[in-house]
Order: C-alpha cells, then sequence, then structure tokens
C-alpha cells in the first residue's frame, strides 16, 4: 500500500492512539495501523476505526482518571 501523501511504503504497525475527551484523554495502545516508513502518516482500516470509536465511546462514560489506558489487542478479537 503506497501513502495518499508522498507515496512512499506504508508498513503494517501497531501504534497508540489517543482521542482528549472533555474528562480527559484516552490512550488505546496495540492499535493495527499502517505507517507510512517515510512521513509518518497514519492509516487505519474502517474494522479499526469502528473498534475504536466503541472503545472511545464505552470507556468515555466510565472514565475515573483524567488519563485512562486501554489495551485494543485484549479488548478486540
Amino acid at each position: 500500500m503506497k501513502c495518499g501523501i508522498c507515496k512512499a511504503e506504508m508498513e503494517d504497525k501497531k501504534v497508540t492512539y489517543t482521542e482528549d475527551i472533555d474528562q480527559g484523554v484516552i490512550v488505546i495502545r496495540n492499535v493495527p495501523a499502517f505507517v507510512c516508513s517515510e512521513c509518518g502518516n497514519t492509516w487505519y482500516n474502517g474494522n479499526v476505526i469502528a473498534e475504536l470509536e466503541k472503545l472511545v465511546d464505552k470507556f468515555e462514560a466510565s472514565i475515573s482518571s483524567e488519563v485512562s489506558v486501554i489495551n485494543f489487542t485484549k479488548l478486540v478479537a
């Protein structure tokens, strides 16, 4: 897969995704993504985006501190 910005090769990696919400920050580790080897552009496929949205919605309501860290691979099969 080629990067939509610089046209370099995208690499299949696990990344950390952060979402800033009113109550604090949700950090989701080990998220599958494609990352450009040149410019660092990150791209998530549709299924991963859907799971990220579900996780943020689920944990947003129950966040108990300013920072909540979640492991994507342990919660999404």
